[in-house]
């Protein structure tokens, strides 16, 4: 009998050991499965302005980005979850969060409390969106640049441009519709988009514009270009800001018992150059921007 019991017993044992090792495996391999769509191709996206906390974010593309300020990382609460432009988060592999940088946009991090730089941080998130933070880091990217224990961190935040111009290219090869070749980057230049009053002055030498009647506008309805329309003056004033390159402005209408406040670029004499900056505006991700004859 006590032989029948330590042999029940030990058969319990294996059992337990046996089911937990299952359960073990199991998760493991869910876990690997969710964790394989990080290797996926990512979704490139630059995306549509967006409010948060009442404070409106307008996502660019900008190859001139530089600023200091507080990083904070984030972590268990995510991992596993779906990023902002539809990645699998994980918090032991290095990425980031940011307010208005395309998706994904490669950066280097400074951390200027201690000297450590961290290259290549991929930006695949929206955030933060407390306090003063200027980025999100992953829990793998705190502690290369040795932060987690402190939560915050004062640096320094630069995009690599050559590297996120390639990530741009390839990824929005891939996204397309209509199959074809990956974009071969050989030559890495700056898109510069020349003012109207730089045509006027030069525009032979600055942008191939024929002055033929085809493509002048009558002078006596100049083209505008509208980037967008407010209820709240605040975010016209925003967005105008954000575009002080292109020299945009606020236009106020009374529309419907209320004012309305319209963002636009212009006026332009020169359709070419007008079809040129709606381009440009395009790519920055104001995809709402539309040409007006007045």
């Amino acid at each position: 009998m006590k032989l029948n019991n330590k042999y029940k017993r030990f058969l319990k044992i294996l059992i337990i050991l046996f089911l937990t090792s299952c359960s073990e495996t199991t998760f493991l391999i869910n876990s690997a499965k969710k964790m394989s769509k990080w290797d996926e191709d990512p979704m490139y996206k630059v995306g549509n302005p967006y409010k948060i906390n009442g404070k409106w974010y307008y996502p660019a593309i900008d190859y001139d980005y530089n600023e200091v300020g507080i990083a904070s990382w984030y972590g268990p609460g995510f991992h596993g979850k779906k990023t902002a432009n539809g990645e699998i988060f994980d918090q032991n592999k290095i990425s980031a969060a940011h307010r208005t940088l395309p998706m994904p946009s490669i950066v280097r991090v400074t951390n200027l409390d201690n000297g450590k730089v961290l290259e290549n941080i991929r930006v695949n998130d929206r955030g933060p969106f407390a306090g003063n933070r200027i980025i999100d880091l992953s829990k793998k990217a705190a502690q290369e640049l040795d932060f987690v224990n402190s939560g915050v961190a004062k640096v320094r935040v630069e995009i690599m441009e050559n590297e996120s111009r390639i990530y741009a290219a390839q990824n929005s090869q891939k996204n397309k519709v209509r199959k074809a070749n990956k974009a071969k980057v050989e030559k890495v230049q700056r898109k510069v988009i020349p003012t109207e009053e730089a045509v006027y002055k030069n525009s032979s030498e600055l942008v191939n514009i024929s002055e033929d009647e085809d493509n002048l506008i009558l002078k006596d309805k100049p083209v505008i270009i509208q980037v967008g329309a407010f209820g709240d003056h605040r975010n016209a004033k925003s967005l105008t800001e954000k575009l002080s390159e292109f020299k945009a402005y606020i236009e106020r209408k009374f529309i419907d018992n209320k004012y309305l406040y319209r963002v636009r670029i212009g006026p332009l004499s020169n359709l070419d150059l007008a079809n040129s900056i709606k381009s440009k505006l395009f790519e920055l991700g104001h995809t709402s921007s539309h040409l007006v004859v007045n």
